[in-house]
Formats: structure tokens, C-alpha cells, sequence
């Protein structure tokens, strides 16, 4: 898929690690074991760390842990294809019409699409196109004040909507001033 896309890499960030860099992409994916990258084994800041000597550097870094490949593999490789321009399907999101999204259907949306799943969110705002959701943002208010919180966010899998997330936040900064 990435004709220069190197494993185990330790130019980049010496003397860490990068276990796949993608130089055409500036985008680097490191696969956490659950054991070997628990908070035991690695310092508090290892991860950020990390993370932040890769964006010093113009470069993102994915962080995919051993339980979200194992039991979130769809949704991982889709938000990779993403990130590499591969995703089959491209919408425009000025083709799609904004609704709020009942607890139901977004629980079912968010489960299927989002590597972290459900949590509940006072407002769900979706992104339809052809009556289908296709992009799904939330938000939840906090206990203090009339200050809220992006919670989740995420599209169908295998899918690009092309001004999605501005389209939908947008409308929730309008709506929820």
C-alpha cells in the first residue's frame, strides 16, 4: 500500500522506536502491547512523549493498543486507510443534511465505528446522506457552568466525509452558543 513505509525505525526520534513510518504520509504507527506498554513497564509521559517528539517533527503518530486491534480490527484499518487517502468511499458533507441523533441509533453507530464505542453524550448530532448516518458528533455539558465537551466523533467505516467535522461543529456552535 506505501511503497516507502519502514519498520522499526530509530532515525526518526533516536534512540525510540517508531515501529512503522510511512515518510510519504509523515505518519508513524506504533502498535502498544498491553503488557509491555503498561504503566508498570513505561513511564507516565512515555506515550506523549513519544507523540510529541513525532509532531516536533511534522509527524503523526498512531497509537493502536493490543485490545483495540484485537477486538476493533474494521475500525482500525478504516481510520488508517483514512490517514493514508485509501478510504473507498468519499462524500461531501454540504450533500448531507444534520440531525439529532437518538440515544439508540448513535449507542449502535458509535459501537460499530468508534474504537472507543458508546458514552453517553447530552447532545448527538449526525450527518445523513440518502436517510443513511454517516458521521456522528457528541457533546456533553459539564457540571459547572454552560461549557461543553466533544466526546466522541467519528464517520461510517471506510468512509471520508470531505467537511464533516466543520459542518457539524459549526452547527453545534451555533445552535448551543
Amino acid at each position: 500500500l506505501c511503497n516507502d513505509a519502514k519498520a522499526k525505525d530509530r532515525t526518526i526520534i533516536k534512540p525510540l522506536e517508531l515501529d512503522v513510518y510511512i515518510p510519504s504520509h509523515k505518519l508513524a504507527i506504533e502498535m502498544d502491547g498491553l503488557y509491555w506498554h503498561c504503566e508498570l513497564l513505561k513511564a507516565d509521559d512515555y506515550h506523549i512523549n513519544k507523540t510529541t517528539s513525532c509532531e516536533a517533527q511534522d509527524i503523526q503518530l498512531v497509537h493502536i493498543f493490543e485490545d483495540e486491534w484485537l477486538y476493533k480490527k474494521d475500525i482500525v484499518k478504516s481510520i488508517l486507510k483514512n490517514k493514508i487517502g485509501l478510504t473507498e468511499n468519499k462524500i461531501y458533507a454540504r450533500k448531507c443534511i444534520i440531525k439529532e441523533v437518538e440515544i439508540d441509533t448513535a449507542r449502535e453507530f458509535l459501537n460499530n465505528n468508534h474504537v472507543q464505542g458508546f458514552v453517553g453524550s447530552s447532545i448527538k448530532l449526525g450527518l445523513y446522506y440518502n436517510n443513511e448516518l454517516v458521521s456522528l458528533m457528541c457533546f456533553t455539558k459539564t457540571k459547572t457552568g454552560n461549557i461543553f465537551t466533544l466526546v466522541r466523533f467519528c464517520n461510517k467505516l471506510n468512509t471520508n466525509i470531505i467537511g464533516g467535522a466543520s459542518k457539524l461543529f459549526t452547527y453545534f456552535i451555533n445552535q448551543y452558543k
